[in-house]
């Protein structure tokens, strides 16, 4: 009769995930970071002065820089920046607010614009003053949205011309923007800190 060949144990393999390395993160004292917001990348990442960023939001700076100007709110499952296949830097400027669900690739966007839910920039795009995109609107890759413009309706465009002339109508506008914020930072608690690490 033939021996039994011996029994072999088999060693088991077990994945351990290495986080991943932390962008360069400069935030101001004043912005506040949910501890649940992801920021992930490589290149720079630059908060300024009293911006908000929501519990899972995502800041992706893989395939370049990404600033946040001064009183921006960017809302839960919003993304800004590029992926690692696209090149190019994004900056929001101060007053922008960024709904729940909204891709922002632009290279620039505007002050005191809204991109409404799921609303997407494309790379490449700049995006005026005072400009608002309706929850779902689009704007392809390259295009440039001038000030003060409404985008709504699969595309269709127009001027707001109660901004355009109605300089009053335009700090209210900033007005409504910084009270948002400061409502903000006593409803998020901050988790700033581990991106300052």
């Amino acid at each position: 009769m033939a021996a039994r060949p011996p029994t072999v144990k088999r060693a088991t393999v077990t994945s351990t995930s290495i986080p991943a390395a932390h962008p360069p993160c400069t935030i101001h004292p004043t912005a506040v970071v949910a501890d649940k917001a992801l920021i992930f990348g490589t290149f720079p990442v630059h908060i300024a002065e009293h911006a908000v960023l929501h519990p899972y939001c995502r800041i992706r700076a893989e395939g370049g820089s990404v600033t946040i100007g001064p009183y921006c709110t960017i809302a839960e499952s919003a993304i800004i920046g590029l992926p690692a296949d696209q090149a190019g830097d994004v900056v929001l400027d101060s007053w922008v607010n960024v709904e729940s669900g909204a891709e922002v690739q632009a290279k620039h966007v505007g002050e005191v614009t809204e991109v409404g839910i799921k609303a997407k920039i494309g790379a490449g795009t700049t995006v005026g003053r005072f400009c608002r995109l309706t929850p779902t609107e689009v704007v392809q890759a390259g295009e440039q949205v001038q000030d003060f413009s409404v985008l709504f309706g699969n595309g269709r465009r127009r001027r707001d011309k109660t901004l355009v002339d109605g300089e009053d109508s335009r700090a209210q506008r900033v007005k409504a923007q910084e009270k948002h914020v400061e409502m903000l930072k006593r409803l998020i608690p901050d988790g700033k800190t581990k991106w300052l690490e």
